[in-house]
């Protein structure tokens, strides 16, 4: 009986149409995931065990919304049709009963991600198969056991008990609405990677936080974060450790609340309360008599009068429906403490100033609405058919419009209530923190740029849920409607025109505001809201009334339905056409667009057709004069210049071969004594041939110009921004350039592959000749605004209601060249016959004090240590926030507003990042500009990381060792974090675009030198580094460096050395205390174990470093940034395991391996031991 009831219960499940729409959609993610998903590097096989995990764990989270629809509709079905009395009165017991049904959710729900896993397979069929690995069915067995059974028995089975006890579906949906917040607090206590900040903070998260997780998703992507390709592709996840506390915690809970639930179900109709009811006494009541009311049904008043009725209905079930201020409260905590998440505990540990236009970029997105959205419209649409007044209401000449107005409005309502909450907790954030600057205006945008979206997904949502046949199957399209939307772009649908109610980033500084992104926006917002004009007409029009009209049927009324309204659909169809073709031409026409494949193909035709030319002869640059006309209000800007143009090889140049970068609109060039130009539009290149050869040695001027028009319809590139204030251009990326462009190659292996392209080689330092220039720039702007850019101003004036600017060099420079225009104030110092300046936004000068400091300091320790600074002035000029931290050019240091003048560093123990940052980017004076390394491989360790370097260094001296060790930490776990994230990792020597090697291991790794080889010493060699290729001797490349260093080190640290620089070697170490005891002198002998692997390529061997080993006599929290330890000595180790004991003068409370932390370990919560 147990086995066909359970086959009843499960072929109910099967057969609904939700779970048909359900299973469909998680087999066609399951597929899209594996074919279009991005799971590290590109030696990550595409059935690995990781990925399969990777997509299995993730895809359990929509456990929760499928769990909450079949709970609320099929759990609660005897309830719902008033089957109870019958089911309730047959021989099934209380026990198989529960079970069944208990049974039926959970299997159903499970089976979504079995055919997850199904997707999956199906995948890998449609794949190269250089991309696979072998197959192993264990890969999908093990994921599906571990992580979608254990989260569909907690997921689904505390709805199911929810269902059973409260038999309420409003109530359901706010605890799926609970679990998904349960998930989103542990993920950002947990620091999950599907977080937006996740990877930019550091550190582990504590095990409570992994613990509390009911998905295990923060203990799977923790775990896994530091594995290699070769781990990912043949590991999988150890079902142990705190992974393993997880699961039985969430299991035994969930076990915990099935009994209790089960003990407290009664198999029964409900009763009413067993207090005796008292007869009520009869009273006497007036007797009213009868009269007839005129009622008038199609006059204006009537419509508006039920518009009215109706629409105070509407919100009376929404101010008065406990389970939605519920689902409101919840709401609100979840985005508190998100906001200040975000806020206070960013990358490197930063608090930002709780400024209003810091909070309005946070919680402008308000995408996690759409689920309130998504319940609350399938309840008030079939809210009169729940409560079985339908038939009354429909029976009424109440209007179709009427009916959609007023429930289509009260959930304009909701929207606007969530942009209100949102706005006071940022506001209630504000004052609790002590700022009191709140930006009324700002805050108010919201409910334009915030809400508006919503009011469009609401229009769709109520056409969906009113199509649909029963409100589970509306929710369940809505949500693939939404899902869709969402990932669009992954699905091959890039373009906003085809992404409903989505815009660009609106990317918002204090600078510029939402700038000509909010034109956009306004134009997308015209765009979709004349779509769900269209949209409410049919909805109005098939409107469900009495008779259930099949929906097929309801679709050949849409002609009839259109014509009815034909003035209405005419003109909302014209905007809607009008708005494309508009968006069309500024994305498309003047933004030249290309989705991802387009670029692909862009960059794999270009190599096809122009790498044989690569080794053209060409001049070089020897002097630029350019004259730039920014218009800030109207989003463009053109250059008009010359180049002088040197012939230094030893041949005649007959063809002179130009580029400029596809960001370009327009661009043409001349040469002096050319006879005839080949341009190619497609690539943006030109060929000039020369009447008579360049000889050796010999000039010719080129003339050039080009235009730039940017608006809020193209991508956002941070590095050419012409905004209305607070334009930043990095000049020398967008002017012509000769010859070949390696930059604009496909570096994707498997791409390469098909196009029957080679792999990409190292790229080669191709010129080690310095090629300086002498810059001269006259630039004009708006009025009102200063324009910073490299070299000294020469002088300014007002023109045509414009400012002028004229820089020049003082001396030749790197090709490179930046500006700024913005609306400055501006504070200056001298110093040491410097002149130090600041241009910044008035009102943040919260940490100019810090910043100068960082600039002096860094003078003077370049001038001490590496080269005298050549210049007279160092300017530092704020921009927007959008992109990176700082950008350093010879003289000029650009910073970028949130991090470096909105930063709040006054909390003891936080780091300050205007001063890190400051020093990081006065050190590029030095690495990068009068040290300028060879292009290609190795190009970024000689800026970048001898850069960090000195910023450790100079932290180090000003806040203390200690205070270095945190600053460190993060280094280090950021490296860790992505290292396996993208391509395969290259050596420290050979980085060129990996970021977290060239300054997380770069810095830690030029620390590490400097504390085995001494400071004194390692700045020698980077002044003789400087001395032996500073103009106009041959550029330095990385292993100029590496050799130097390894010439200096001692025999014992040449291994450690050469693999920092040369390997992709990690560290694994660990520190044991067995004993200690007072000696009879009042010392502390202390015996110890260390254990240390040295990891490579998956591979664990011998180690051989010599590290540090502190002992503090206190306990780390109570550590000062300037604490001393008690006993400090370097330790040599070669072995697994080595015992060693230590005498120290005091009680000691820690004992420290790699104390000072530039070890590159993933994992150092084992280098510290406690001495009870």
């Amino acid at each position: 009986m147990i086995i066909d009831l359970l086959k009843f219960e499960l072929k109910y499940h099967f057969g609904q149409i939700s779970f048909k729409v359900a299973a469909l959609l998680f087999f066609i993610l399951g597929y899209f995931c594996v074919a279009q998903g991005g799971f590290g590097s590109d030696d990550v096989h595409k059935n690995s065990p990781y990925v399969i995990t990777n997509i299995i764990a993730l895809l359990s989270l929509f456990s929760i919304f499928s769990g909450t629809l079949f709970s609320a509709n099929v759990v609660l079905r005897d309830s719902m049709y008033k089957m109870e009395a019958v089911v309730f009165t047959t021989s099934i017991k209380k026990l198989p009963y529960f079970v069944i049904r208990f049974l039926g959710l959970i299997i159903s729900v499970f089976s979504l991600l079995v055919l997850v896993a199904l997707g999956i397979y199906v995948g890998t069929f449609f794949l190269d198969a250089d991309r696979l690995g072998s197959f192993h069915i264990i890969y999908f067995l093990q994921p599906l056991s571990v992580f979608a059974l254990p989260n569909v028995l907690f997921s689904a089975g505390i709805l199911f008990c929810t269902a059973v006890l409260t038999k309420n579906v409003r109530i359901i949906y706010v605890v799926g609405v609970l679990i998904y917040i349960l998930y989103m607090l542990a993920s950002i206590f947990g620091n999950s990677p599907l977080l937006a900040t996740s990877t930019m903070k550091a550190g582990s998260p504590d095990i409570l936080p992994l613990l509390l997780d009911p998905f295990a998703l923060a203990s799977f992507f923790g775990e896994t974060r530091t594995w290699t390709s070769l781990e990912r592709n043949q590991q999988l996840f150890p079902f142990d450790g705190t992974f393993l506390f997880n699961r039985l915690l969430w299991l035994g809970f969930t076990a915990l609340v099935v009994l209790i639930t089960y003990r407290l179900f009664n198999f029964r109709l409900q009763q009413q309360q067993q207090a005796k009811i008292k007869a009520a006494k009869a009273e006497e009541v007036e007797l009213v008599p009868y009269r007839a009311f005129a009622v008038f049904s199609n006059g204006f008043r009537y419509h508006l009068d039920t518009f009215f009725a109706q629409f105070k209905l509407e919100m009376i079930f929404l101010f008065k429906n406990i389970p939605i201020m519920v689902m409101l409260l919840l709401w609100v905590f979840l985005f508190g403490v998100e906001l200040k998440d975000q806020l206070f505990s960013g990358v490197y540990g930063i608090h930002s100033y709780p400024a209003t236009g810091i909070i309005i970029e946070e919680i402008r997105s308000m995408k996690f609405g759409l689920v309130l959205i998504i319940f609350y419209a399938a309840e008030t649409i079939s809210r009169e058919k729940s409560v079985n007044i339908h038939s009354l209401i429909y029976s009424t000449p109440v209007q179709n419009s009427v009916l959609w107005m007023a429930k289509t409005l009260s959930l304009f309502a909701l929207v606007f209530i969530l942009v209100t909450l949102n706005i006071g907790i940022g506001i209630v954030l504000q004052l609790t923190h002590g700022y009191f600057h709140i930006e009324l205006p700002m805050y108010l945008s919201l409910y334009y740029y915030s809400a508006f979206p919503l009011l469009l997904f609401v229009v769709l949502i109520v056409f969906i849920q009113n199509l649909s046949t029963n409100k589970y199957l509306g929710m369940l399209l809505s949500m693939i409607v939404i899902f869709l939307v969402s990932y669009a772009e992954r699905f091959g649908l890039a373009h906003y025109l085809f992404r409903f109610a989505t815009v660009p980033d609106l990317l918002h500084s204090y600078f510029n505001g939402f700038g000509y992104y909010a034109n956009a926006f306004n134009w997308y917002m015209l765009y979709w809201s004349a779509f769900v004009i269209v949209i409410a007409v049919l909805t109005i029009g098939m409107w469900q009334r009495l008779v259930e009209i099949k929906v097929k049927t309801r679709f050949r009324s849409i002609g009839l339905i259109l014509k009815q309204h034909k003035w209405t659909t005419v003109l909302a169809l014209l905007t809607w056409i009008s708005c494309a073709a508009f968006i069309y031409h500024q994305t498309n026409t003047i933004g030249k667009y290309k989705n991802k494949q387009e670029q692909l193909n862009w960059s794999l035709a270009y190599e096809q057709k122009y790498k044989k030319l690569a080794s053209l002869p060409q001049p070089v640059i020897k002097a630029v004069k350019m004259s730039v006309d920014l218009y800030p209000s109207e989003g463009k800007y053109s250059i008009k210049g010359t180049y002088n143009l040197k012939n230094e090889t030893t041949l005649p140049i007959t063809k002179i071969w130009i580029y400029v970068d596809p960001d370009i609109n327009s661009f043409s060039v001349n040469v002096a004594g050319s006879k005839k130009s080949e341009k190619d539009e497609r690539f943006s290149q030109q060929f000039m041939t020369l009447k008579t050869p360049l000889q050796p040695n010999k000039e010719v001027v080129m003339r050039f110009s080009i235009e730039v028009i940017k608006s809020g319809f193209t991508p956002f590139n941070s590095e050419n921004s012409i905004v209305k204030n607070g334009t930043y251009i990095e000049i020398e990326k967008f002017v012509p350039h000769l010859g070949y462009c390696y930059n604009f190659e496909c570096e994707d292996k498997h791409e390469r592959k098909k196009a029957g392209l080679p792999e990409v080689a190292d790229k080669p330092n191709l010129n080690k000749i310095y090629e300086l220039i002498n810059l001269e720039t006259t630039i004009s702007t708006a009025i009102d605004q200063q324009v910073i850019t490299v070299g000294t101003l020469q002088t300014s004036w007002l023109a045509n209601n414009r400012q002028y600017f004229k820089y020049k060099t003082a001396m030749p420079i790197n090709f490179m060249f930046a500006l700024s225009s913005a609306q400055y104030t501006l504070k200056k110092e001298r110093y040491k016959g410097i002149d130090l300046s600041i241009y910044y936004q008035p009102g943040e000068e919260y940490n100019l004090k810090s910043m100068f400091k960082a600039v002096r300091d860094a003078l003077d320790y370049g001038n001490a240590h590496f080269a005298k600074y050549p210049l007279k002035q160092l300017t530092i000029a704020e921009i927007p926030q959008y992109k990176g931290a700082a950008t350093a050019y010879p003289g000029v240091v650009f910073s970028e507003e949130n991090i470096n003048f909105l930063g709040n560093y006054s909390q003891k123990g936080t780091i300050d990042q205007s001063y890190a940052i400051a020093a990081h980017e006065t050190a590029h004076q030095w690495w990068a500009n009068i040290l300028a390394p060879a292009d290609g491989a190795g190009y970024a360790m000689l800026t970048e990381s001898l850069a960090k370097y000195t910023e450790n260094v100079l932290i180090e001296k000003t806040f203390g060792k200690m205070y270095l060790r945190k600053y460190l930490a993060y280094d280090n776990n950021l490296y860790f974090l992505n290292r396996n994230n993208n391509e395969e990792e290259l050596p420290l020597a050979k980085t060129l675009d990996q970021p977290y090697v060239h300054y997380q291991k770069g810095g830690l790794t030029m620390y590490a030198v400097k504390e085995l080889i001494g400071e004194q010493k390692f700045n020698t060699i980077l002044s003789q580094l400087i001395i032996d290729h500073e103009h106009p001797k041959p550029k330095a490349t990385a292993a100029d460096l590496v050799n130097a260093i390894l010439k200096e080190a001692l025999p014992k640290h040449k291994k450690f050395i050469n693999d920092c620089f040369n390997g992709v070697v990690t560290y694994d170490l660990g520190i044991k205390l067995i004993n200690c005891k007072k000696l009879t002198n009042g010392k502390f002998k202390i015996d110890l174990e260390i254990d240390a692997e040295r990891l490579s390529n998956g591979d664990k061997k011998l180690p051989d470093l010599e590290v540090d080993l502190a002992c503090f006599d206190q306990l780390e929290m109570d550590w000062e940034p300037d604490t001393k330890p008690i006993y400090d000595q370097k330790l040599q180790i070669n072995q697994h395991k080595t015992k060693l004991s230590i005498i120290v003068a005091h009680k000691p409370k820690t004992v420290v391996i790699d104390s000072y932390g530039y070890v590159l370990d993933a994992d150092k919560s084992d280098h510290l031991a406690v001495v009870d």
